[in-house]
């Protein structure tokens, strides 16, 4: 019973930290107003950028910053199902290192698995890296 308790609440509170926020304070959106489908995207957009794995970051955030807010709502939600994974596994997935679990084993993990196969961030390179600097600015 106990046990049973215990998975309840563990799926409450991931439901609750995965929940997007719909409403927002009118002095927090300056002169702009967002709507929640946008302030939506531009925390994924953040969530790529900020994974604590430079390489992750990296990869993970160029490519949002020009693929997610032109993405279908089910491209998104594939999306948001890989970013819900540990930053290793995302690479280890993404860079073809291990096996994509059936589950995030979707379009959207083979995009950007070619991605990663044509990135020159894979590259040490030092004019790659300058590069992409203009994309990590959040």
């Amino acid at each position: 019973a106990q046990e049973l308790r215990a998975q309840q609440r563990n799926d409450q509170m991931r439901k609750e930290h995965f929940a997007v926020k719909t409403e927002f304070p009118e002095a927090s959106q300056g002169d702009v107003v967002i709507d929640a489908v946008v302030a939506n995207r531009k925390r994924v957009i953040y969530r790529s950028k900020q994974r604590g794995w430079l390489e992750v970051d990296l990869l993970l955030g160029r490519w949002a910053s020009e693929n997610v807010m032109s993405l279908s709502n089910e491209e998104l939600r594939q999306y948001e199902d890989i970013l819900n994974r540990e930053t290793i596994d995302i690479f280890n997935f993404i860079s073809g290192k291990d096996t994509v679990p059936p589950e995030i084993d979707t379009p959207m993990m083979k995009r950007l698995q070619d991605y990663c196969k044509t990135s020159p961030l894979g590259k040490a390179s030092i004019k790659g890296f300058l590069e992409n600097k203009k994309y990590m600015s959040n």
